[in-house]
């Protein structure tokens, strides 16, 4: 019998413990949800929630004494190479014309790869070209001893939507609004009343700059993000969905009249032109750096000669697209360490 009584009262004992905790379970979901909505609800004028626009250049990875005493050795492909570069498929397509240039003039052997920020990053890392080039501001992965820095150019990021979308312009904080997923339909910007789909590209995620200029960190995005793998996936994706909003490089879109969507002006102002960002108005922007090494058993000057020319002849090439030189962004007092991009100019977008 005591131990019946015992028994129940134990019983009874769990089943408080069960509803008490349930309660303070329910609370603190509670609490986080109205925690999170007011973070979210701030966040959409928050410009915290942005990521670094540049890394530290004095912050150098340290490596083992026998990768500082290893010289450049090329892949099996580049056997015989004068020079041995890779570049990102952002700046494959304008630099490859000037080196094949350089080379002729020089008559030089160069052996030119094509891949991503991460392929360029690994061979540095295997000592394995002479040049490399990033489609966004290095990290501080990226900033290996004896790697210098010089910034060719920077670029706009577009928002792009649906053709049939009625929206030409928004605010940024609206824009940041829409890819955390705090706007459900596009009605509540004056538009349509279907439901907005971002589409997101969250490439080169150790490396400042680029799309966490929109929104420092994945995990803001909307739970509805849809990501893509490749530009012409993000375009393709956006022109065949009447609720999709996305992001890409400007000189990707295409002239209105060939463009297969429909690119927004963020606060008034449009991304088609340059001196919209090289003024430092426009926030987003991509940032073009290639590298060249200086140290014994790397250092080639030759390499540093092509870099020069290639410096030397982007000026030109803002008539090709749409872009910023470093001359222009010297002007407008955006801030350089040596040719490396380091800061924008002391002034509120």
């Amino acid at each position: 019998m005591y131990y019946c009584i015992d028994r129940g009262a134990s019983m009874f004992m769990t089943r408080d413990k069960i509803i008490l905790n349930r309660a303070v379970a329910f609370l603190m979901v509670t609490g986080l949800v109205l925690i999170t909505s007011l973070a979210w609800a701030q966040s959409g004028t928050d410009e915290e929630i942005t990521g670094p626009a540049f890394s530290d250049p004095s912050k150098v990875q340290e490596m083992p004494k026998e990768w500082k005493e290893k010289p450049i050795q090329y892949e099996p492909e580049a056997k015989g190479a004068d020079l041995a570069i890779t570049l990102n498929q952002h700046t494959y397509p304008w630099l490859l014309p000037l080196i094949k240039k350089f080379a002729s003039k020089r008559d030089l052997k160069i052996y030119v790869s094509e891949g991503s920020c991460g392929t360029s990053a690994g061979a540095m890392s295997k000592k394995a070209v002479d040049v490399a080039s990033l489609c966004c501001p290095p990290g501080d992965i990226d900033r290996l001893p004896g790697v210098e820095f010089h910034t060719l150019w920077i670029e706009p990021i577009a928002l792009i939507v649906n053709k049939d979308n009625p929206i030409g312009d928004i605010s940024l904080a609206d824009a940041r609004r829409l890819f955390q997923g705090q706007v459900y339909k596009w009605s509540e910007l004056g538009g349509k009343d279907i439901p907005v789909q971002p589409i997101g590209r969250l490439h080169c995620k150790l490396r400042p700059g680029h799309w966490r200029l929109l929104l420092g960190d994945e995990d803001i995005f909307s739970p509805r993000l849809d990501e893509v793998g490749t530009i012409s996936d993000m375009i393709d994706v956006v022109a065949a969905n009447p609720s999709a909003i996305g992001h890409v490089a400007v000189q990707w879109v295409g002239k209105d009249g060939e463009s297969k969507v429909k690119v927004l002006k963020i606060d008034g102002l449009d991304p088609r032109d340059p001196e919209n960002l090289a003024s430092g108005r426009y926030p987003l922007y991509k940032v073009m750096d290639i590298t060249t090494w200086r140290g014994k058993n790397v250092e080639k000057t030759v390499a540093r000669e092509l870099v020069d020319y290639l410096l030397e002849s982007v000026d030109s090439m803002g008539n090709t697209f749409v872009m910023v030189p470093v001359s222009r962004l010297r002007e407008n007092d955006w801030k350089f360490q040596g040719d490396e991009l380091v800061g924008e100019p002391d002034r509120v977008h």
